[in-house]
Parts: C-alpha cells; sequence; structure tokens
C-alpha cells in the first residue's frame, strides 16, 4: 500500500499484519518505512518495506512487480499516498484564479495518474489470483472542498470517479474498487502540538468525535475481506457524521 509509513496509511498497514496480511509498507521515508515495518512485525505480521517514486510510470510498475516477487501474488492495493512535486519545488494549493500549474499537475499525478498507474499494473495479477479489492482513500473535500483547495479536490473527485469506472469494468472478473472519504483523522506528526482550542474546532466539526488512523484502517480491512465482496464502487464517506450535519471548512 502506497503512502503507509505514517498517519492513515501506517495505521491500516499495522491493522492489516495483525489480520495477518503480508504488508508492502511504501514510502519516500527508509527510516520511518523500517520503523512501520518492525511494528507490524512485532504485532505479528509480515511485512517489508519498498521505496519507489509513484510520481513517476516507470516506477509505479516496479513497485508492483516487486512486490508480487515478494509474495508471489497480489490481491489487495490500496493507493494512499499524498504530496510530492513532480520538480520538487515547495507550492501550494489555490484557488483557480491563483493556480500555480505544477501544483495542479503534482496533485493530478498523484491523486490520480499514480494510483491508475499502480491498478494497470496490479489488476493482471488479481485477474490471475481470481479475485481482488483495491482502496482509493480519498477525502470529502472532493465533495464538499474548502476554500482554496482546488486541485486537492479535484484530483481527490478524479480518483473517486476512476474508482467507479474500475468497479463497472472489472466487477464480472471478481475485482471491486471502492474509496474511502475520511474526515478529519489525527495526525502523530502533523498534530503533535494542536492547540486545545484547534482540537475543540476540529471536534465540533463531528457528530461522534475525531477519527484515528484505526476507525479508516479497520474499513479498509473490512473492504479487502471476502466479507464484503458484495460491496463494488462506493465511496465510504468515514467522517463521523460531519458530512450530513452542515458545509463544513477546516481552514
Amino acid at each position: 500500500m502506497t503512502g503507509s509509513t505514517s498517519g492513515i496509511g501506517k495505521g491500516i498497514a499495522l491493522e492489516f499484519g495483525r489480520e495477518g496480511a503480508a504488508v508492502a509498507v511504501h514510502g519516500r521515508n527508509a527510516e520511518r518505512g523500517a520503523a512501520a515495518v518492525d511494528e507490524i512485525i512485532k504485532a505479528g505480521g509480515e511485512a517489508r518495506f519498498f521505496a519507489y517514486d509513484i510520481l513517476d510510470e516507470r516506477a509505479c510498475a516496479d513497485l508492483v512487480e516487486a512486490v508480487h516477487e515478494w509474495r508471489s501474488q497480489l490481491t489487495v492495493l490500496v493507493n494512499n499516498a499524498v504530496g510530492g512535486s513532480l520538480s520538487g519545488a515547495d507550492t501550494h494549493d489555490s484557488k483557480v484564479g491563483d493556480m500555480d500549474t505544477e501544483h495542479w499537475e503534482s496533485a493530478i499525478r498523484m491523486n490520480m495518474t499514480a494510483p491508475m498507474w499502480l491498478c494497470r499494473a496490479a489488476i493482471p495479477h488479481m485477474l490471475a489470483a481470481g479475485h481482488g479489492s483495491i482502496i482509493n482513500v480519498s477525502t470529502r473535500q472532493a465533495e464538499r472542498p474548502s476554500a482554496g483547495l482546488a486541485a486537492y479536490a479535484a484530483s481527490k473527485g478524479g480518483m473517486n470517479a476512476l474508482t467507479r469506472a474500475i468497479a463497472v469494468d472489472y466487477g464480472r472478473d471478481g475485482i471491486r474498487c471502492n474509496t474511502i472519504s475520511p474526515g478529519y483523522v489525527i495526525n502523530e506528526r502533523r498534530d503533535a502540538e494542536i492547540t486545545p482550542e484547534r482540537r475543540e474546532r476540529f471536534e465540533g466539526m463531528h457528530l461522534t468525535r475525531l477519527g484515528e488512523a484505526r476507525d479508516i484502517a479497520h474499513a479498509a480491512v473490512y473492504l479487502a475481506s471476502r466479507e464484503s465482496e458484495y460491496l463494488t464502487g462506493i465511496n465510504l464517506q468515514l467522517d463521523g457524521g460531519s458530512s450530513i450535519a452542515r458545509a463544513l471548512t477546516i481552514g
């Protein structure tokens, strides 16, 4: 699974390991990758770290082949990675009138094109196995965007459409594709120094509570399992009820 050395991705990887899956941990930081692998192994799972730049088409294919060579099969793909710039420059999202073209193209590459490349490489292995589950981690911003996040919202909306297209094209082959759209999920790195006031604001955006990585992980495990084989093409709004309450922004 891509982007699995911290945050939501790490939570999903750890839960998959606890459930007995062999987990391909992917990311850009080898130190965090090794720590994630160690945590999965200590929890009784099996894991290996893979460092590939998924903004590169060839690297996506190589990543999938390396994972398949490791375990001789590949039946689950989780597209979770976010961020990254085509040139390494520090670019920022914005409203369309102020949009930096490089940022726009980087967002499309990361959130739409790279998942397509990875799915394209993984689907033949799933066809050979006779079944497969693709899980795309999106965002509620794709449906109800906050101001100034045009590239992020549009690119994740494209990911949601890609999910439905794959579900339609491969459902008869036993390959399912679903999306999870989390609400605000506490991240150990980003929110390490969150102020009480900011936390209270985020808590007020939800009908239940703030999300945690394990909430997304439990949903991902279900969507990867045979117990969910009746489900395909859905966008699971896993956001503590915030999407049904009112128009929300996190600013």
